[in-house]
């Protein structure tokens, strides 16, 4: 198993409420801001929001974000808002990508909002309660962690249509990654399983050290689960990382990011991810130390040829010798 470790570190002021990755970089919102770096922690914008922004979710370039009532895309590009927004009464509580582009909203009167790439609104569906979007078996059947704790499948073609997987309840879920998610049960155990849109391809049990996950997220080497207790851990390898915070998030591949609420973001890589920084800053060093050569060389070159002109022939010859050059 590969060891993870800190790729670098960044302040900001006040509070981190979401992290996104995409593929060029992370958007953190904190206080009515959004900033976005990219993944060597250079910030490339920075915008101001009327509200205080609470989620935010990543579509090829654009960023789909949730604040106070409403919701609006961002260019990921140059961190301009695409048009004025939507709203609905009482706001959003929830937001998924949709594959093939656009995006999926619930409200809090158990409501779907379908809308294009662009954030322009498509239709409604009734939904029922909804805790959690989790994701999605292809793009028309949308897996939902609904009000009674059970998964459930909705149709968005045409009219919906739902289907309940099964009759389990579940105390937490994960999102859906890698086609599995994650489920507690209520006697504490954690499950791993393959959901489709009526039941389950498969399901073992992983944990049953009865923890409370808070959130889990997806990487090369697979699931890490966040607890309440600010601790995260990698379901294969228990590697571990304790008291960085609760606000996470991973670009699904070979990095991840922890903030904590006074605004400290940490950003994980895994072993290549690492080899690749620890090769960039030698070759950095090398480039470094040879430009301060040259530099030397051409002073000591100019000293010699002064020492020419003096007719100080002896001190020039030392001169040339020490910097290879036979006289």
């Amino acid at each position: 198993m590969q060891k993870w470790e800190i790729v670098s570190s960044h302040k900001l002021d006040g509070v981190v409420t979401s992290i996104e990755f995409n593929e060029i970089g992370i958007a953190i919102s904190n206080n009515k801001n959004i900033h976005f770096m990219d993944f060597e922690g250079d910030q490339k914008w920075t915008i101001k929001l009327p509200f205080k922004p609470y989620k935010i979710k990543t579509n090829q370039n654009l960023f789909g974000v949730l604040m106070g009532n409403g919701f609006v895309v961002i260019d990921s590009t140059t961190g301009e808002q695409l048009h004025e927004g939507r709203s609905t009464q009482g706001g959003f509580s929830e937001i998924i990508d949709r594959p093939g582009g656009g995006w999926v909203l619930s409200d809090r009167h158990e409501q779907l909002h379908l809308f294009n790439q662009q954030g322009y609104g498509i239709k409604r569906l009734f939904a029922g309660k909804i805790r959690k979007l989790l994701g999605w078996i292809d793009r028309e059947n949308l897996i939902i962690h609904d009000g009674d704790g059970c998964l459930r499948c909705v149709r968005l073609k045409v009219n919906s249509t739902q289907r309940q997987i099964e009759e389990n309840i579940w105390s937490w879920v994960s999102e859906l990654k890698n086609g599995e998610v994650l489920v507690q049960s209520l006697d504490g155990n954690i499950w791993k399983g393959k959901p489709n849109s009526s039941g389950w391809d498969s399901i073992e049990i992983i944990d049953d050290n009865c923890f409370e996950p808070f959130k889990a997220i997806w990487t090369e080497d697979g699931w890490w689960i966040l607890n309440m207790e600010n601790k995260i851990s990698n379901t294969k390898s228990k590697q571990e990382f304790s008291d960085f915070g609760d606000i996470i998030a991973s670009n699904s591949n070979n990095l991840f990011s922890i903030a904590d609420r006074n605004g400290l973001i940490r950003i994980i890589g895994s072993e290549k991810i690492i080899e690749r920084k620890n090769e960039k800053v030698e070759f950095e060093y090398e480039k470094m130390k040879y430009s301060l050569n040259s530099e030397n060389r051409q002073k000591i070159f100019k000293m010699a040829k002064n020492a020419e002109l003096k007719n100080d022939f002896e001190k020039a010859n030392e001169l040339f010798k020490s910097i290879g050059i036979e006289k």
